[in-house]
C-alpha cells in the first residue's frame, strides 16, 4: 500500500504519522485481505473476553505473543517467566505451559491489571506496559465526550499551586512509546537570584510516565535582560522588546489578544469540512533595529490533536497492543520518525522582503501539548527591516494553535547555558527513588503513576553583581497511555486505514465530528484531570 499525501489532506498529529508508518510497514499483516481474514481467526484467541477477564499479554520483538496466567521476574530482573500460551506471528498457538522471555526480547506488554504494572517489579514491567481495557473513574467524567479526556505528560510547577493551569511546562508530549523517547526543552519563565531552586513534577493523567533524564539549563543575565530559547535549544539574550503596531487576521485586529502574556489568547475554530484549512496572521512593526532580531511567540496547542489521537487509538480497538509493538520492532519506522513533524501543521513564519517583493519563510515551530504555553524565539537571519519597518506573516492550521503573545526582540548575544542536575529529590507521593535515576541518559528511569508527585531541589551557580538566572527545563523520557475501555468498543480497522491513507471522506467525517464537540473540549479536558481520592 502506498500512503497518498495530498495538499488538501495532511496529518494533524505526529501520532498519526506513526500509525501510518506502522500500517505501511506491516505488509501482509495489515494489508492483504485474504491474510487478514486468516490472521483475525487466530488473533481472536488472544483478544477475546478482553472486557471481562484479566489478561497479561507479552508482545515480542519477533512478532510472537504470549498470554500469561501467572508471571514473575527472575532475581536479576532480566527475564520474565510464567505459565500460559505462546502464539506465533500468524497467531497460531505453538506452546501451552511454562514460558520464559528475556526482557530484551519484549517489545510491549499489554494488560488490564493495574497491580501488574505497579508491583514490586514495576520499574521493569511498567516501562513496557500499556494498560488496556481498564475501567477508570475518568470514564464517568468523560462519558459525554470521551475524546476530550485529560491527557498529559509530566507537568512541572515552580510554586505550590494545585491548578494545572499554572503548570510551567509539560514534558515530551509526543513520545508515546519507548522507541520514541525524546528530549523536550521548555522555558519556565522564571528568573531567580536564589542559591537553590525547587521544581515540582506531577502525573495528573491516566498514563505511566518514564523519566530518563531531567536537568535545568541555567542562563545568567542582567536583571534588565530577557532570555529566549529557539528550536535548536540555543539561548538568546535581549534587552529590548517590541510589540506590533498592527496585528490582523481577515482584516480584523487581534492586537489586544497577543501583546501581553496573560490568559487572553488568539485562536480560531476548525473548518467543519477540512481540518487542514489555514489561518494567516499579519503583523507590522515600526522603529525596530536593522539587524539581530527575532520573533518571540508564546503558544500552545488546542485539543484537536488529543481528539485525533484518541480516535486513532479507539479505531485500533483490541489490536492496540499489536500496533504499538510494531513501533518498537521496525527499524525503518524509527528512522523515518527522526523527523516526525514533516507532515504536520507547523506554525510557519514569514517576513516580507521589500527588495525581492515577496514573503520569505524564516522558521517553522512545533510543540506538542495543550497545557503549558511555550515561549520561544525565531531569529530573523538574513532579513533586514527597511527604515525600521518589518512585516511578518504567520501561517498555521485553523483550530490547532492558541497564541498568547507575539512580538520582536533584539538579540544581543547567544549562548548554550549551563546544565544543572537536581541534587535532591523529595517524594510527595509515589515510590522512593535515588536522584541518580534521572541524572544521566541511560537505562535507569523514574516511573510515575497517576497521582504521583516529586519535588526536585537544584543548587544554582554563583552570580555576579546585579545578575540573576533565567531557567529552562530539559526532560527526556516517554509515556504510555492507559487505554480506556470505552475507546476499545469503537474498533474500526478499516476506518483507521482510510484515515491513515488520507481518505478524504473519512477526514471530512472527522472534521464534522470534531466540530460537534469543539466548543466543549476544553471544559471536559480540564475537569477530567486525575485527582487522588485516597
Amino acid at each position: 500500500m502506498t500512503i497518498n499525501i495530498t495538499k488538501n489532506i495532511t496529518a494533524i498529529s505526529a501520532v498519526f504519522l506513526i500509525f501510518g508508518l506502522i500500517i505501511y510497514s506491516c505488509g501482509k499483516l495489515y494489508i492483504k485481505q485474504d491474510f487478514r481474514q486468516t490472521y483475525n481467526i487466530h488473533n481472536d484467541s488472544i483478544h477475546q473476553k478482553l472486557y471481562t477477564q484479566a489478561f497479561f499479554k507479552v508482545h515480542l520483538k519477533n512478532g510472537n505473543v504470549s498470554v500469561l496466567n501467572e508471571w514473575e521476574l527472575n532475581e536479576s530482573k532480566d527475564s520474565l517467566f510464567g505459565k500460559g500460551k505462546l502464539f506465533d506471528f500468524n497467531r497460531a498457538e505453538i506452546k501451552d505451559g511454562s514460558i520464559a522471555h528475556e526482557i530484551d526480547e519484549i517489545a510491549i506488554i499489554e494488560t488490564n491489571q493495574l497491580d501488574a504494572i505497579k508491583s514490586k517489579d514495576s520499574d521493569k514491567i511498567s516501562g513496557l506496559a500499556i494498560l488496556t481495557g481498564v475501567n477508570l473513574i475518568l470514564d464517568i467524567v468523560c462519558i459525554t465526550n470521551p475524546k476530550a479526556c485529560f491527557g498529559s505528560c509530566p507537568t512541572f510547577y515552580t510554586n505550590n499551586s494545585l491548578s494545572v493551569h499554572d503548570a510551567k511546562a509539560e514534558g515530551f508530549s509526543s513520545s508515546i512509546s519507548p522507541s520514541l523517547e525524546t528530549t523536550d526543552m521548555d522555558a519556565l519563565k522564571t528568573s531567580t537570584s536564589d542559591e537553590s531552586f525547587y521544581l515540582t513534577m506531577k502525573n495528573e493523567a491516566f498514563e505511566t510516565h518514564l523519566i530518563n533524564e531531567l536537568f535545568l539549563n541555567v542562563v545568567s543575565k542582567k536583571k534588565s535582560e530577557y532570555v529566549f530559547h529557539d528550536k535548536n535549544n540555543l539561548f538568546h539574550k535581549s534587552d529590548q522588546l517590541y510589540i506590533p503596531k498592527t496585528a490582523q487576521i481577515n482584516n480584523t485586529s487581534i492586537l489586544d489578544l497577543i501583546t501581553d502574556e496573560d490568559e487572553l489568547e488568539f485562536y480560531s475554530k476548525t473548518n467543519e469540512n477540512d481540518l487542514t484549512t489555514k489561518d494567516e496572521i499579519y503583523l507590522e512593526f515600526d522603529n525596530i533595529p536593522s539587524q539581530n532580531i527575532g520573533l518571540t511567540i508564546n503558544f500552545r496547542q488546542t485539543l484537536l490533536t488529543t481528539f485525533l489521537l484518541y480516535n486513532g487509538l479507539s479505531y485500533m480497538g483490541d489490536e492496540v497492543g499489536d500496533y504499538f509493538a510494531k513501533i518498537e520492532t521496525n527499524e525503518s519506522i524509527k528512522k523515518r520518525l527522526s523527523h516526525p513533524f514533516s507532515l504536520l501543521g507547523k506554525i510557519k513564519l514569514f517576513a516580507y522582503d521589500d527588495n525581492k517583493n515577496k514573503w520569505i519563510l524564516f522558521d517553522e515551530l512545533y510543540e506538542t501539548g495543550p497545557i503549558a504555553k511555550n515561549m520561544m524565539i525565531a531569529p530573523l537571519n538574513n532579513i533586514e527591516p527597511i527604515a525600521g519597518s518589518l512585516k511578518i506573516k504567520i501561517e498555521m492550521t485553523k483550530g490547532l494553535w492558541k497564541i498568547d503573545y507575539l512580538g520582536l526582540a533584539n538579540i544581543k548575544n547567544t549562548t548554550t547555558g549551563t546544565k544543572i542536575y537536581p541534587n535532591k529529590i523529595e517524594v510527595i507521593e509515589g515510590k522512593d527513588y535515588n536522584i541518580n535515576a534521572i541524572k544521566s541518559d541511560d537505562n535507569n528511569y523514574l516511573t510515575s503513576f497517576p497521582g504521583n508527585e516529586f519535588k526536585y531541589k537544584f543548587k544554582l551557580p554563583e552570580l555576579g553583581t546585579h545578575e540573576e538566572h533565567e531557567l529552562f527545563l530539559s526532560s527526556k523520557g516517554y509515556y504510555l497511555e492507559w487505554i480506556r475501555a470505552n475507546w476499545l468498543k469503537e474498533k474500526n480497522i478499516k476506518k483507521l486505514e482510510k484515515m491513515l491513507s488520507n481518505d478524504k471522506e473519512v477526514w471530512t467525517s472527522l472534521a464534522l465530528e470534531y466540530k460537534i464537540v469543539e466548543d466543549e473540549m476544553e471544559e471536559v479536558f480540564w475537569n477530567s484531570k486525575y485527582i487522588n481520592l485516597q
